[in-house]
């Protein structure tokens, strides 16, 4: 089993170049030795490191603490700059570094014309497409007709959203323009989706239930299918409401009654597969 996405998190105070609002906030360190005890029992062999803030000291981070993780470690999705005219550059730098596996911006903190409407954004996806990098991607749900405009602008690049889409809604049904967004991303194969921090309640106090998310677990699973959905943790930020055992049992409830090859493909195939692990 793979966990497709987590972070380690080291906690600096007064840093402000988080790039998820949960890592900025985070009170303490989750590193190594934190993630090994929360997956004690977990089934999971291997874990994809993503990138939790804007910088470069972020990717060497991340390779620190895979050097140390006895091969847990599988893949790294890292920071890079873009939208700056020094990205080439940039990535030379990384270029033989066989865990890094591609980059990922989180776009739902910032202004969206920022990255949607800057052709030198576009330029830089260019860049990873052509040398064969993944990109990850997170949005809030009212940019997923944004995203799409993206993902249509860059055929070739390999994508896959963060998060569901950050779903919410303050009832039991997903909202329906997230819904109507997720179908319409899905119409593109080169666009895949992570099973993780999905807690659509504005109350984040409250535990998730899977009953709760089934609807939107079921419209991921009917517009994306398994081969384009991927199991992840979003550990540690997930902790504010949940924990580990408790969203693997979630995800547990939601793949059971699927064939053998289903849940395989949503646990670690699917991953597997996008990132050339």
């Amino acid at each position: 089993m793979i966990d497709s996405h987590h972070s380690f998190c080291k906690h600096r105070a007064g840093e402000l170049a988080a790039v998820d609002n949960d890592a900025e906030g985070m009170p303490q360190d989750f590193l190594l030795a934190e993630f090994e005890h929360d997956l004690e029992y977990s089934g999971v062999d291997q874990v994809v490191s993503i990138q939790s803030r804007r910088s470069d000291s972020e990717n060497v981070f991340l390779l620190e603490q895979a050097a140390l993780s006895d091969d847990l470690v599988t893949g790294i999705i890292g920071w890079a700059p873009l939208a700056s005219s020094d990205l080439r550059v940039f990535l030379e730098k990384y270029a033989f570094e066989p865990l890094i596996k591609g980059y990922r911006e989180a776009i739902d903190d910032v202004a969206t014309a920022d990255y949607f409407q800057n052709p030198d954004f576009d330029r830089g996806i260019a860049e990873l497409t052509q040398r064969n990098l993944t990109m990850d991607i997170s949005v809030s749900a009212d940019q997923l007709p944004a995203l799409i405009q993206l993902v249509d602008r860059h055929p070739n690049q390999p994508f896959v959203l963060n998060h569901s889409g950050h779903p919410v809604s303050s009832s039991s049904a997903p909202c329906a323009s997230w819904t109507r967004n997720i179908r319409e991303l899905a119409r593109r194969p080169h666009l895949f989706c992570k099973l993780s921090a999905m807690n659509p309640s504005p109350n984040t106090a409250l535990p998730i239930r899977s009953a709760d998310l089934r609807p939107y677990f079921d419209t991921l699973l009917h517009a994306f299918g398994p081969k384009r959905l991927m199991f992840g943790s979003d550990w540690p930020h997930s902790m504010a409401y949940t924990t580990y055992p408790a969203w693997l049992n979630v995800v547990d409830d939601f793949i059971d009654p699927l064939s053998y090859d289903e849940k395989n493909a949503i646990v670690q195939e699917t991953a597997i597969d996008f990132y050339k692990l």
